[in-house]
Formats: C-alpha cells, sequence, structure tokens
C-alpha cells in the first residue's frame, strides 16, 4: 500500500477502535446490566422478532450501501437515487411486517409479537433516513465522524433501557433502546454530515448501483436468513428461555467478535476498494488484514471459550449458567468469522458479486445439512452442526482467493501459524490454572492477566510480523492520535 493510503488506514482502524471500545464497550456492559434485570425469555422473544427485522433491513438496503463504497466518486445523483429507492422501500416493507405481524406470532405461538414487531418494524424507516451518510462517510474512511455519533447514542439509549428495566418495563427496555439508538444515530450523522435532501429518482445510477448490489442484495437475504435460522428453529421447537439461552451466548461471541474484528472488517473494504486495480498490493494489503485479524481474534475465542463458565457467572449471573455449552461451541465457530467475510470481500472489492452470491447459495446447503442431521441430537447436537458447517463453508469461501490472488487457505493458515500455536498454548495454560479459581471480577482479571502476557510474550519472544506492526507502526500512530485528542 502506498504511505499515504497506509496512513489513512492506520488513522481509520485507530477511529474503529475507539468507538469499538468505546460504542461497544458501553453495549457491553449495558447487556450486562439488562442481563441481570431481565429474565432469559425476554432476549428470546427480542430474538424471534430480530429475525425478521434483520432480512428486512437487508431487503430495505438491497445492496446499495456496499455499491456506494465501491465507487470511486459518489455523485449527488447516486446519492438520491439511493436514498429515495431505500426511504420508500422501507415503509413499504413496514407495511409488510405490520399485516405480517400475527403470522408471525403465531409461528413461534408468542402473541407478545404481534406489537412488539410492529413497534421496532418502525426502525426500518429510521435507518433508511441516514444510509446515505453511512455509505459516503465509509467511503471515504471517515470513521471518526461515525464514532462521534455512535458513543452518545450508545450512551444515551442504554442509560433510559437500565431506567426502564430497574422501573419494571421488562422486555419494552430492550425494544426502546434500539429504537431510540437509531433514531439518534440518524440525527448526529445528519448533524455532523448534512446532505441536501433530494427526491429526485435517476435511472442510470439507479441500473448502475442495483446491478452490483442486486447480486449482494440475495446473497445478503440468502445470509442473514441462515444466520438466523438457528434462533429460528430454536425458537419453533424450543421454549423462548432456551432461545434466550442461545441468543445470550450468541451475543457475547459476537461482541467479542465486534471490539475486535469489526476494527479491521469496517477498514478493510473501502481500503482494499482501492486497491482493486492492483492485485499484487491487493494481495498484500489483504494477507496484513488476515494476520491482524487473527492475531485479535483467535486469543479472544480461546479465552472466552476456556472461561466461558467463570466468565458468565461473574457477569450476569447463574439464571444464565445454560448458555456456557452454547457459548463454548460458539467460540469454536467464531475463530472462523474474519476468514469468511474478508474472503468474500475480496469478491466484492473485485466487483464479482456474482460468485459472492454463488459461494451463499453453497454455504447455505452445509448450514441447511447441518440443521436437519443436527436436530435430531435435539438442541446441542444442532448447534454442533452450525458449528462444523462454519468450517466447511469456511473451505468454500478460500476458493476464489486462490483462484483471483494465488493465496489459498492453507498458505493463510501457513501465515497465521505463529499465531494459532500461541493461543492454544495459552488455552492450554488457562485450562490448567482455572479450576483453582473462584469465580469473581477479580480471578477472571488474574486469568485474562496471565493470558495476555502468555500470548503477548511469545509474539515478542518470536518477534513475529504482527508484533513489528503494532510496535513500529500502531502504537506510535495510536499515542500521535491521543496527543492531537488531548
Amino acid at each position: 500500500m502506498s504511505d499515504s493510503l497506509k496512513d489513512r488506514s492506520i488513522s481509520a482502524f485507530l477511529w474503529v477502535m475507539i468507538d469499538k471500545l468505546g460504542s461497544s464497550t458501553i453495549n457491553f456492559l449495558v447487556t450486562i446490566v439488562l442481563a441481570r434485570l431481565l429474565v432469559p425469555e425476554d432476549f428470546g422473544l427480542i430474538a424471534m422478532v430480530m429475525i425478521f427485522f434483520e432480512l428486512s433491513a437487508s431487503f430495505v438496503d438491497s445492496g446499495f450501501s456496499n455499491a456506494l463504497v465501491r465507487e470511486k466518486e459518489i455523485t449527488e445523483e447516486d446519492k438520491s437515487t439511493t436514498f429515495v429507492f431505500n426511504f420508500f422501500i422501507s415503509i413499504a416493507v413496514y407495511v409488510i411486517l405490520f399485516f405480517a405481524a400475527p403470522t408471525i406470532a403465531a409461528f413461534f405461538e408468542q402473541p407478545k409479537l404481534v406489537l412488539l414487531t410492529r413497534v421496532l418494524g418502525v426502525n426500518l424507516i429510521i435507518n433508511a433516513c441516514a444510509i446515505i451518510q453511512q455509505a459516503v462517510l465509509t467511503q471515504e474512511i471517515d470513521f471518526k465522524t461515525q464514532t462521534k455519533v455512535r458513543i452518545p447514542s450508545v450512551l444515551i439509549s442504554g442509560g433510559v433501557a437500565i431506567a426502564m428495566a430497574l422501573n419494571g418495563f421488562g422486555i419494552w427496555s430492550l425494544i426502546v433502546q434500539m429504537i431510540l439508538r437509531a433514531v439518534i444515530d440518524a440525527i448526529l450523522l445528519w448533524y455532523f454530515h448534512p446532505w441536501k435532501l433530494s427526491l429526485k429518482f435517476y435511472k442510470e445510477s439507479f441500473v448502475r448501483l442495483f446491478s452490483f448490489g442486486s447480486n449482494i442484495l440475495i446473497a445478503g437475504l440468502v445470509q442473514r436468513f441462515f444466520q438466523h435460522i438457528f434462533k429460528l428453529v430454536i425458537g419453533k421447537f424450543f421454549a423462548a428461555a432456551t432461545l434466550g439461552l442461545y441468543d445470550q451466548a450468541n451475543r457475547f461471541c459476537n461482541m467479542a467478535i465486534n471490539h475486535l474484528f469489526q476494527a479491521v472488517q469496517k477498514v478493510s473494504y473501502p481500503i482494499l476498494s482501492k486497491l482493486q486495480d492492483d492485485r499484487k498490493r491487493l494481495k498484500e494489503g489483504y494477507k496484513k488484514f488476515i494476520k491482524l485479524s487473527s492475531f485479535v481474534i483467535l486469543p479472544a475465542m480461546m479465552v472466552l471459550g476456556v472461561l466461558a463458565e467463570p466468565i458468565i457467572v461473574t457477569l450476569i449471573g447463574e439464571k444464565w449458567l445454560g448458555a456456557v455449552p452454547f457459548l463454548k461451541l460458539l467460540c469454536l465457530a467464531g475463530v472462523t468469522y474474519h476468514f469468511h467475510v474478508i474472503n468474500l470481500n475480496i469478491l466484492l472489492v473485485l466487483g464479482r458479486s456474482d460468485l459472492g452470491l454463488k459461494l451463499e447459495f453453497i454455504e447455505k446447503i452445509s448450514i441447511g445439512l447441518g440443521i436437519v442431521i443436527g436436530i435430531q441430537f435435539g438442541i446441542m447436537g444442532l448447534v454442533i452442526g452450525q458449528v462444523i458447517s462454519s468450517y466447511i463453508n469456511l473451505l468454500v469461501n478460500t476458493y476464489y482467493s486462490d483462484k483471483f490472488l494465488g493465496y489459498p487457505l492453507l498458505a493463510q493458515l501457513k501465515d497465521i501459524f505463529p499465531t494459532i500455536a500461541f493461543s492454544f498454548l495459552m488455552g492450554a495454560v488457562l485450562h490448567l490454572l482455572a479450576p483453582f479459581f473462584q469465580p469473581g471480577f477479580l480471578s477472571l482479571g488474574i486469568l485474562c492477566s496471565i493470558a495476555g502476557v502468555i500470548y503477548l510474550g511469545l509474539h515478542f519472544w518470536k518477534k513475529t510480523e504482527e508484533y513489528l506492526l503494532i510496535q513500529r507502526v500502531i502504537l506510535p500512530k495510536t499515542m500521535g492520535l491521543i496527543t492531537k485528542l488531548f
């Protein structure tokens, strides 16, 4: 990468890290408090609603966000066309959800879902109002502004949700939290990045953007459906409380990934998009993102998996103990997540969203088989099927990375072998030490500190490329950024 683009990449990465350390940490703490105040059934009902809400959100976006981010220059015609399409589609989808709410409630045999679906569906329209700002800021690699938006929205909405939970509002605490956060996000995005609203629709822009985005739309719908299909099956065939336990385990796993990987994920697509015409530099940048994301994700999943029980008991209480087996298994699947995302991003960068769609369908066959076979063995069999399918899909997703960049899965694993080895060694030590500690914040702090010393110490000892990148580039840039801030 050129020095200019490298500087922008590092600056963007640092701002996203600040975002994650700020907004995601606040959100994590809010979730812990709410989990202590509410019951698993509340989270289970929300998980049922979110299945349909997130599918609807993918349809509303229709791949336009990714299409805009990939553009070398976003025109006013592109912005206007995207806004008009997304806004009116969001209204249409909300109307469909409104009238489909009784059917959704009947499917899960949960009458409460009628009102919950109709209220939460308003978020589709709210989010559509700020889609242009989100896409433009990402395309411009401006994550500083997005951070300034996200932290106050998470803080305010989380504070209101906790206050409502303390006053007995139950599940509505979660509903209000999500709606209020969307409202504040939209208001602040318009404040920090104003745009002259236009309701004109340009056919040429629509055809160009939709030709790329349509494949992403279909792939997104398929991906979102199968992302939530385990929740759909659990919600249908098991109790709402069981879904709540699974969803809470999934939240812990996703929060760890969001804290550590989304900084890389959000930066990688717009950065790699600017290298789309130079395959050699694209491969070089791709390898760096794989190494850096593995450096943080693999040890995090190892710690979360090994210490699942003390983490759950200490943070959200013994009533959530049933989530421990789910969390252990989901961490096994979580170590593959960044590989899936970055490998699929390469196809989008190269303009081959058609191949991304093809891979999505192939992947879903393995997920479907995992569900059909796994459910025969109950809830644990279902989750084990999810883990196995994630590894099968890893082989599928890396096929085109080899074809277009000459970077197959074995080469990727070879590049991150030190991280894999050090993570396993750290995990083995934690497994031996954990039984000597009682659940508690002090014990968790000590065990996590030991894990960090072992893992980072091994990287320091071997002077790995990841360690040198952090020492020579990221840390100096971070200190420079902190100096500017304060």
